[in-house]
This record gives C-alpha cells, sequence and structure tokens, in this order.
C-alpha cells in the first residue's frame, strides 16, 4: 500500500515537564517537514577471523531533529512564539480576544507528532532551535528547526503474547527503555488490535491495558496509532499586505511609524530569524540527547525596500542605531469589529550588517538589507513580541 502526503498531520501539546511526552491534541496544517532521527549506526569492525567488512552494526548516539514549515493564522503562531521566547501574564477575553507578551527568555517544550502512513513518529522534549518568519506569495510562513529528547513510533513484542493478557512487553533492540514517550490513553495496534493504555511502566519494559485477547509472536510489531484529527475552524494567515513596518530612532518612534500606513516604510520582502542556539549534547543515561538548553539568543532581519535616499547607506558606513516595529494585522476577533488579531514584533537595537543596492537595467533600485538585532541597554532587551488571537492562557 502507498500512502499520500497529503493524509499526514502534525499535532503538538504543551509538556509540563520539559521532555515527558503527552499526547497532543493542538493540529496544525503542514505545508513541509524533514524532522528525522538520526541513528549514527556503525559497522561492527572487531576482528572475527573473516574476511569482511563486518557481520553486524552497533548503536551510535541519537538525535532527533529536522525543519517543519507551516503557515503563520494568530493561533499556531502563538504556540510558536511559547516555544522560542517566554510568555508573560495573558489578558483578554473570549470576546474581545486574548493578548499574550513574550519576552526573550526560554519558551515550553512540546511533544509533536507527526502522522507517516497507517503509524506516528511522536517526538517529545521538542526544542526550537530557530524560527524564520518569513512570506511566500504573500502568506506569512514559519520554518522551525526543530530538536527532540527522543521519539517513540514503531516497537516490537518482547514476550509473545496469545489469548486474554492485560500487559505487554516490548523488546528492547531500540531503547532499554523501549516504551519511553508512551502515555496512558495512547492507542497502540498490536497482533492486529487496538488497546488503549491504561498504565505504562517505570521499568521502561511493559504497558498494560484491558483484558484483550491477542495474539503475537516476540518480534512482531507494536505500532502507535494515529489519532483522530480534530481540525478547528482555521484563521487566515497574517499577510504581507497587512503588514506595516516602522523605523525609528528608537523602539518609541519605530511604533509610533508603524502605527499607520501613511507613517509605515513599505517592505516588499522580510525575512526575521531568531535563534536559541541550542546545547544539544549526548551522555550518559541515553542514547538520546542527556541534555538539550538554549544558549546565547540573538536574531537578524533581511529586508528589501526601494532605494530613495541615501540615508540607510550612512547608517550602515556609521553603524546607526535604528529601532524596527513590525505590525501585523489578522481577522476581526469580535462581530462589532472592534479586535483584530495581531501580532508585534519590536526590536529595539539594530544596525546594518550589509547593505547592498546591486544594478540591473531596467530595473529600480531595490535595497537589500541585513540588520543584526542587538541588545539594546536604554530598553533592557533586544526584542519582544506580543500577540492577540482567539487562543486562551491556559492553552500555552
Amino acid at each position: 500500500m502507498n500512502y499520500l502526503s497529503d493524509n499526514a498531520y502534525l499535532a503538538i501539546g504543551v509538556e509540563t515537564t520539559a521532555g515527558v511526552a503527552v499526547i497532543p491534541d493542538v493540529f496544525v496544517p503542514l505545508m513541509s517537514e524533514s524532522v528525522k532521527t538520526v541513528l549514527n549506526h556503525s559497522a561492527d569492525r572487531r576482528m572475527k577471523g573473516l574476511n569482511w567488512k563486518a557481520n553486524d552494526l552497533l548503536r551510535g548516539n541519537r538525535m532527533h531533529e529536522g525543519q517543519i514549515t507551516i503557515l503563520a493564522d494568530a493561533d499556531n503562531l502563538g504556540h510558536v512564539l511559547n516555544m522560542v521566547m517566554t510568555k508573560g501574564t495573558t489578558t483578554g477575553d473570549a470576546t474581545d480576544g486574548y493578548t499574550h507578551p513574550f519576552t526573550v527568555g526560554a519558551g515550553d517544550t512540546y511533544t509533536f507528532e507527526i502522522k507517516k502512513g497507517n503509524f506516528v513518529k511522536r517526538y517529545f522534549g521538542v526544542y526550537v532551535d530557530e524560527v524564520k518568519i518569513g512570506f511566500q506569495d504573500g502568506q506569512m510562513t514559519l520554518t522551525l528547526t526543530i530538536s527532540a529528547m527522543g521519539q517513540v513510533s514503531v516497537a516490537s513484542v518482547g514476550i509473545a503474547l496469545s489469548g486474554a493478557v492485560t500487559s505487554l512487553t516490548l523488546e528492547d533492540n531500540y531503547d532499554i527503555q523501549p516504551n519511553r514517550g508512551l502515555v496512558v490513553g495512547d492507542v497502540i495496534t498490536v497482533g492486529g488490535v487496538d488497546v488503549t493504555l491504561t498504565s505504562v511502566d517505570a521499568g521502561g519494559y511493559a504497558v498494560g491495558f484491558t483484558s484483550t485477547s491477542i495474539t503475537a509472536a516476540t518480534g512482531s510489531s507494536v505500532v502507535l496509532k494515529p489519532l483522530t484529527v480534530s481540525n478547528p475552524a482555521l484563521s487566515d494567515p497574517f499577510y504581507l499586505g497587512n503588514t506595516l513596518f516602522g523605523f525609528g530612532v528608537d523602539e518609541s518612534a519605530a511604533t509610533t511609524a508603524s502605527g499607520a500606513r501613511s507613517t509605515a516604510t513599505p517592505v516588499y520582502d522580510v525575512e526575521i530569524t531568531i535563534k536559541n542556539n541550542l546545547f544539544k549534547q549526548n551522555g550518559s543515561n541515553r542514547f538520546d540527547p542527556a541534555k538539550i538548553v538554549p544558549q546565547t539568543r540573538e536574531a537578524q532581519i533581511t529586508i528589501t525596500q526601494l532605494l530613495e535616499d541615501e540615508e540607510q547607506m550612512q547608517f550602515w558606513l556609521n553603524r546607526t542605531k535604528q529601532a524596527i516595529t513590525m505590525v501585523a494585522l489578522g481577522q476581526n476577533i469580535n462581530p462589532d469589529f472592534s479586535t483584530q488579531e495581531k501580532l508585534t514584533l519590536k526590536f529595539n537595537n539594530v544596525k546594518l550588517l550589509e547593505g547592498e543596492a546591486p544594478l540591473e537595467v531596467g530595473s529600480l533600485i531595490k535595497y537589500v538589507q541585513n540588520f543584526e538585532v542587538l541588545y539594546d541597554n536604554s530598553d533592557a532587551a533586544a526584542m519582544s513580541a506580543s500577540l492577540i488571537n482567539n487562543t486562551a492562557a491556559a492553552d500555552y
């Protein structure tokens, strides 16, 4: 049987404890994904009296990493910001929308689940190493580079099952704790039968369920069954056409400039990259990363404008401080049109790394600017974010 990518899904869930999996309950439509488990198997090269390279493989340290690209609607964007920044106290209500502030700092870890054919790959302890905010065909996109502390997807029966049974022991060919990442409430398929887990043994081998008749030989596959997809009514993504950019000598001036179309600066392309520079290290106790920790944060902004005067060239040569505020407006939240979905990104101190204006015959001169986002002593912060959406604080 072949499987169509369009039938896949991405589901995410906030973890209470980093690296302790949950059953995801937020479904996010995917554009693309390339998350994989790097097993780092190697040929067993020990000398065994054989005239051949190897007769088996040895385990290596594992990594779970890759990229996911989604469209940035106001609600799933909130989860992405919650992964990469620290969320403050939410205000507002369901009628007029919830306002979520974000500052530089550690975000929450998540469990990601990606359907692949008739099974799913669940990654837990997911951290965001980097997020790129850009626009494709005028629609805001989010490309996340992630790393995870572990994964569970398919396993094998460790002790044969026959008749009415209430537990299953998993083989340890992949991991010495093969049930890691499974949680109570998961549905697994074994011997062609679906069972719902009522317990996950702390020893790492067994899972429990209500008495069920199962016949399965040692080595038979055990599959984490896909969830039933529950797609919410989706908002449109944010659009470049509804986004305003304000430039100023400081955050206050930039925010004022972004407040109206008449004072905002037209921008024709933009990419914002926020990096956590994760420390990822294998160590004792796990084949998976023993620790994933954000290190020094940083951000860059690339903007394309039409060249209109020499000011930005002057700023580049002189390393002049500027501030940028981006305001993206979305759909109306309440019936009286008094509140809109709204993303605000403030960069308090940016300076130009590069400013190039290449010439092409018959074309207006475009000015491509690469900004480094710097810490601002006056505001005691490099950047901040605010999001108004329909997602309550309890959902993050």
